[in-house]
């Protein structure tokens, strides 16, 4: 087809950087918005000379919708998704594609049942450094990888909690700092050193009132190929910091911070490496969720991830990140959270 349709199903904070995106991408086209309070879904949907829908049945049933990204909260996902998936839409989820595997497992069910693509947003594997460590991973670059670590140490004020009665529950958000907020980071840790084969943590609640989910959390990994690492993720840390994820090998070693690579060292230098250490000093084209949720973040991360998903649809292929690319962060932190909670290592294989 040459342009898809596209219809976004919740228009809160994340909606509108969904609908700014798809605006950027040639062969993309935003047909219609829906959210339960139609003045809101209205407001998004004038901008972008869209129709504006206070029931999502309604409008799934526009033949001229091909695709819908889904901004719902984390645990309304899975139903919604699924009347998605029978309506044969193709879905990109906002992370997480929702707040258990259970309900996820029903998610790609349904999709590979409609024969429908479902894509789950981790727009930082599309930044540049992401793409960089990547290849040199491919490469073999780093020798035998000993260590990977991910920091996600960000502020969010009690205000940000406040906002919403479904901010900081185990129905809704499926967990805290880690479920919410670093999961993006946790995706990438994984997607660079491979599947964990366990995990040994400790969660807390230490700075905001009123939640049910941890604002603090620190695991100590083992991955399958026998390397080690550490998680550490927080929503309580003043004045909030670059999300950074750290590898390391016999080799070489990079870390990246917000996108951008802040660390390349080899003991094989290779021409492309004076490029990207010639970067280092350039702004992250993500931006920064540190210390607010929007404030910093820019839409080209998203726009990178919708322009691969609407090319998927176009050629009949499947996207970058597949759906169950996005179960593989939530089994991991619900491990974690069974660690906390248990006090025990919790094997994932």
């Amino acid at each position: 087809m040459a342009t898809v349709g596209y219809g976004i199903i919740g228009c809160g904070n994340i909606g509108p950087i969904h609908a700014a995106s798809i605006a950027e991408v040639r062969g993309a086209k935003l047909v219609g918005v829906a959210d339960v309070r139609l003045e809101t879904a209205k407001k998004l949907a004038n901008e972008y000379g869209a129709d504006a829908f206070d029931d999502y049945k309604e409008m799934l049933k526009r033949d001229d919708i091909h695709a819908i990204s889904l901004c719902v909260p984390s645990g309304l996902r899975a139903e919604i998704a699924i009347d998605c998936a029978k309506a044969g839409k193709h879905i990109l989820s906002e992370k997480p594609l929702d707040v258990t595997t259970k309900r996820i497992d029903k998610i790609i069910k349904a999709t590979d049942s409609a024969g429908v693509n479902l894509g789950c947003i981790f727009q930082s594997r599309f930044a540049e450094g992401a793409e960089q460590i990547r290849k040199a991973i491919e490469q073999g670059r780093f020798g035998k990888i000993v260590m990977g670590d991910a920091y996600i140490k960000w502020y969010r004020s009690q205000e940000y909690y406040d906002s919403g009665a479904w901010r900081g529950t185990w129905k809704f958000d499926g967990g805290g700092a880690l479920m919410n907020q670093g999961i993006h980071y946790i995706d990438l840790l994984q997607w660079f050193m491979g599947p964990v084969k366990s995990v040994f943590a400790r969660t807390a609640l230490v700075a905001h009132e009123g939640l049910e989910v941890e604002d603090l959390g620190t695991a100590i990994l083992e991955f399958e190929s026998g390397a080690q690492g550490v998680i550490e993720g927080s929503t309580a840390i003043w004045p909030g910091h670059p999300a950074r994820v750290e590898i390391h090998g016999t080799e070489g070693s990079a870390a990246m911070e917000d996108g951008k690579i802040v660390s390349w060292e080899f003991k094989k230098k290779r021409a492309v490496d004076k490029k990207i250490e010639e970067a280092m000093s350039g702004e992250s084209a993500l931006g920064s969720g540190a210390s607010d949720p929007l404030a910093s973040l820019k839409i080209e991360g998203h726009r990178r991830q919708i322009a691969d998903f609407t090319k998927a649809i176009q050629k009949g292929v499947q996207p970058a990140i597949l759906g169950r690319e996005g179960r593989l962060s939530v089994a991991l932190i619900e491990a974690i959270y069974k660690s906390a909670k248990t006090g025990k290592v919790v094997k994932l294989s």
